[in-house]
């Protein structure tokens, strides 16, 4: 009866499948570094069975990366054999060799023309120095000066003009004209990255960018812009750009000290000269976030002035009726470039230089006279203490330990101490963009740390007990030896002008002995203040 029955089935435990879409989802990571190998893993995760693939397939597709010519063809013609992964692209990179005659920069507007509705994001990378030395070019083929750009190529970008956002990278452009006309062709352009842009040529400033009317929004360049990037960009050039900009700005991103790229740039006729290296920030009064990523300086007076002379400017965007931002609302970013470059103590003493700087700029300035009037008249009790600050500062992408948290807010707070006094200051030791980007000294624990500087000051300490008990010993040496040596001459009539008187034939033999003995005293009163 027993072996009529059927065999029970083992149940196999299975995952429902929405959490296997969050696992996908979670598979993807827009990171520059990150994002070949993501969407590998996202193609073998397309093809592990029919319940993965439309989720997989359609992240898979959110960011698509070309790297040449021949992948924007194979890729133009599959939209063309399956027309519905056309709405899954938001992100087009375009990475590789850029300044060559067939670069996918270029060719992308007319094989991709129309079938990018959904299309927000395009990055356009180029290669850096380390790059093109790993992936070199064929033999044969030689890289052009710049990117090689025809006069029908504004009127392709139409075609994307929907775009919110876009990247440059290690990208040269014929001339700025160029450049501002490409930015023309974006009208609903929100956010724009530059990362080591140049031009061959700078001229004259382009017609588009010259500002029609401060009213009319819809006649400006970029009306609807928001957020700006500019790191190691041309200077003036990064002048001319901000200039252009509406007051929609609302978020501005730059380095100190700006290292532009070291290609020639052909400039007019008397504007060789260095342009000044501060940014007028006045005429974006909605500028709310302000990020500064710095580095140790080569020249730190210049610097530090092109510095305070921006946040000067920024703070005074805030006195015009419609950028008035409550303090709550303005904040100054403070992050390292890299932190391999640099130890924790380098970058602490960086902070502790621009802390002079950044904190009278970000103070009233009538706030302070009238606190200066109160001390020098005596009445500090009378008035209550109003808060300086008009806007607050935040140093992050730290990416520390947890362990070195509270050694970090400790050091920050040294650095800029009335902003930590009005709890303005915000310190995020553990946030960072670049997880593998490591403090040169990252290996040491907080206690290490302590126990080097106990060590150092220890040293110091041994040092200073050394010079005093030697500065002890020569004070004590000198009026004995100076007693001695009066004795010794006494006693042998130095000082005695009869001796000289009494006997002519001893007179000469005398003086000779007295110039003798002068010459040693000065000789050991000289080494006794070399000693000292």
């Amino acid at each position: 009866m027993a072996d009529a029955l059927p065999s029970p089935v083992k149940a196999e435990p299975r995952l429902p499948i929405e959490v296997c879409e969050r696992v996908i989802e979670a598979v993807y990571n827009d990171e520059y570094d990150f994002v070949l190998t993501s969407l590998a893993t996202l193609s073998r995760c397309a093809l592990v069975c029919r319940a993965w693939r439309p989720r997989a397939q359609r992240i898979l597709f959110e960011h698509v990366l070309l790297r040449d010519k021949h992948t924007l063809y194979r890729f133009a013609a599959l939209l063309d054999a399956s027309p519905e992964l056309e709405t899954y692209v938001r992100t087009l990179e375009l990475r590789g060799h850029l300044h060559v005659p067939y670069s996918p920069a270029v060719l992308f507007l007319t094989a991709l023309r129309g079938k990018l509705t959904n299309l927000a994001e395009v990055y356009i990378n180029g290669f850096d120095d380390a790059e093109k030395a790993a992936n070199p070019l064929p033999e044969g083929e030689k890289e052009l000066p710049f990117l090689p750009i025809y006069r029908y190529f504004p009127s392709l970008l139409r075609s994307i003009s929907h775009i919110r956002r876009l990247d440059f990278v290690d990208v040269r452009f014929p001339s700025f004209g160029d450049f501002a006309r490409f930015l023309n062709a974006l009208p609903n352009l929100k956010n724009l990255h530059c990362y080591r842009i140049s031009w061959a040529v700078l001229g004259l400033e382009p017609v588009c960018m010259a500002k029609r009317s401060s009213h009319d929004f819809r006649k400006t360049f970029l009306p609807n812009f928001e957020g700006l990037t500019c790191v190691d960009m041309d200077e003036r050039g990064r002048q001319r750009l901000l200039a252009a900009l509406g007051p929609s700005l609302r978020e501005l991103w730059i380095k100190f000290p700006n290292d532009p790229p070291a290609e020639r740039i052909e400039h007019l006729r008397g504007e060789q000269e260095a342009p000044s290296v501060a940014l007028n920030l006045r005429p974006f009064p909605c500028l709310d976030r302000l990020v500064c990523r710095i580095t140790p300086f080569t020249h730190p007076d210049q610097t530090l002035e092109s510095l305070q002379d921006t946040l000067v400017s920024w703070m005074a965007s805030s006195d015009d009726v419609v950028g008035d931002l409550s303090p709550t609302q303005r904040c100054l970013y403070l992050a390292p470039v890299r932190r391999s470059v640099c130890k924790r103590e380098e970058f602490v003493a960086l902070l502790r230089t621009i802390g002079p700087v950044v904190e009278p700029a970000l103070r009233r300035k009538e706030t302070t006279e009238g606190d200066l009037q109160d001390q020098t008249s005596g009445n500090t009790d009378d008035r209550p203490e109003t808060n300086p600050c008009r806007a607050g500062l935040v140093v992050t992408d730290l990416g520390d330990r947890l362990e070195w948290e509270d050694w970090w807010r400790q050091a920050v707070a040294e650095c800029f101490p009335t902003l930590s006094r009005w709890k303005r200051l915000y310190v995020f030791p553990t946030h960072g963009g670049h997880p593998e980007d490591l403090w040169d000294d990252h290996d040491l624990t907080p206690q290490d740390y302590a126990d080097r500087l106990q060590a150092m000051a220890d040293l110091a300490e041994a040092r200073r007990r050394r010079r005093r008990s030697t500065r002890d010993v020569v004070k004590k040496f000198l009026p004995s030896r100076g007693i001695l040596m009066h004795v010794r001459q006494k006693r042998k009539g130095y000082y005695q002008p009869t001796c000289l008187r009494r006997t002519g034939s001893r007179s000469s033999s005398s003086l000779r002995g007295r110039r003798q003995n002068v010459c040693k005293t000065r000789i050991y009163s000289v080494s006794t203040f070399n000693i000292l």
